[in-house]
């Protein structure tokens, strides 16, 4: 019997929100195995591989493939291999990435729908800042928002997605609704989810210093007529709610995940505000998010996926040559060196995450401060995605934003250099 794709994608819906459920379960439950979550996942990919042409996951196939070459190269020399981190290497992950699309239900607002757009200095610093806050919580769905209002105004041009694209990439540097946190906490164990993000968020705050003295000039002089998206406070009440929330349950529940706490808190707040704000079609709202979630979490999955295989492959291999170690120690050279190299590839078409899933399992016998290791994962994918023409953030930014690969790179190279300057200054000061 051959089924439709359509069909194919309802089933890895279910088994994606079978991944989710099982994972809490596990938590609540610990004599259900952990794997089952997992599993879960690996069936959803499956299911989705075959409702869509083989090009739509070149990413997966591309990272998977190498994963198994080093995996069974390093079984052949000797190194153990677990079905468990096979199954579970970025579980924690995929969940969040899960649960936190809900959030797109409810932290926008209609409001700013029915509005001209506003227009000056005080128009450019909002826009700044409310893509900024907004990506941070409901991630890329910010992107495609704020593109369809300001397309219908004809107010795209290089001031605007400049700034949108760098907003939304700083969110990278602290927000633990972003990919970004849960990959550094994943490839970094034993990080501390509050200094991270404070650290993250001074790197935030020197970021948007750069953004606003390059683009606006002495004064704001340059964005005297910048068209931005109008931003409300009430548009911001979820997402400071969220932060807010997860920085105080994390250290109150001491033995559940933070990937965990910050997936639960989600889901609740976005069940909650979603019920009060419309009452009569919250239910269908919800049933119809949970049957489209595969398809809009098709790229991550295959991209998160086949990046969890390599690293397992990268481990084995270590392992089996357990004499080998790169680097003499993860100091402030090391950690600018690394983190450079990873913006290079990055803008070569490597994802970060697969420049994360390689330094990883590389630097982890040095023993390195697991807070300072994470924030150079959140600097490789913050400043990996800004710049390069073939990341997920720049390919939304030329389909929803018209506008070419080569410009997007020529507009915001420079801001990369600077940073990368700022970072690696950041990383001497530190290991000093």
């Amino acid at each position: 019997m051959k089924w439709s794709p359509a069909f194919l994608r309802s089933i890895a819906s279910l088994l994606l929100l079978g991944m989710a459920i099982s994972s809490l379960l596990h938590l609540l439950y610990p004599s259900l195995p952990a794997w089952v979550s997992g599993l879960c996942a690996w069936l959803g990919l499956g299911a989705l591989l075959l409702s869509a042409h083989p090009r739509s996951f070149q990413q997966f196939f591309m990272l998977a493939g190498v994963g198994l070459v080093f995996l069974l190269w390093g079984w052949g020399r000797g190194a153990s291999i677990s079905l468990n981190d096979i199954l579970l290497q970025n579980n924690g992950l995929m969940v969040m990435l899960y649960s936190v699309g809900f959030l797109r239900l409810v932290a926008t607002s209609a409001q700013a729908d029915n509005e001209p757009l506003p227009q000056g200095r005080r128009a450019f610093v909002n826009t700044l800042l409310g893509v900024h806050v907004l990506g941070a919580v409901i991630n890329i769905s910010i992107l495609i928002l704020v593109a369809e209002r300001l397309k219908s105004q004809q107010a795209l041009g290089k001031q605007t997605v400049t700034v949108i694209g760098r907003a939304f990439s700083m969110a990278a540097f602290w927000s633990p609704f972003f990919a970004a946190m849960a990959v550094a906490l994943t490839y970094a164990p034993g990080a501390e989810l509050h200094p991270v993000i404070l650290t993250g968020l001074g790197l935030t705050v020197l970021a948007m210093l750069v953004t606003v003295l390059e683009m606006g000039g002495s004064g704001l002089h340059k964005v005297q007529a910048f068209r931005g998206y109008p931003m409300h406070a009430g548009s911001l009440l979820i997402p400071v709610l969220l932060a807010v929330t997860v920085m105080v349950l994390h250290p109150l529940l001491p033995n559940v995940p933070v990937l965990m706490v910050v997936s639960t808190t989600a889901v609740t707040l976005a069940v909650v505000f979603l019920s009060l704000r419309q009452p009569g079609t919250a239910k269908a709202g919800l049933k119809q998010h949970v049957w489209n979630s595969a398809p809009r979490l098709a790229r991550e999955l295959g991209l998160f996926m086949g990046a969890g295989l390599l690293t397992v492959g990268v481990q084995a291999v270590s392992q089996s040559f357990s004499g080998f170690q790169p680097f003499a120690a993860l100091d402030g050279l090391e950690l600018s060196l690394l983190l450079g190299g990873a913006i290079v590839v990055s803008l070569l078409g490597v994802h970060p995450v697969v420049s994360v899933a390689v330094i990883g399992p590389l630097v982890q016998p040095l023993h390195p401060d697991a807070n300072v290791l994470a924030m150079l994962f959140l600097c490789i994918w913050s400043l990996g995605v800004v710049a390069s023409p073939f990341s997920g953030l720049n390919a939304i930014m030329r389909s929803q934003f018209e506008v070419s690969g080569r410009d997007i790179l020529r507009w915001n190279i420079g801001y990369v250099v600077v940073m990368w300057a700022v970072v690696s200054a950041a990383f001497f000061l530190i290991e000093s």
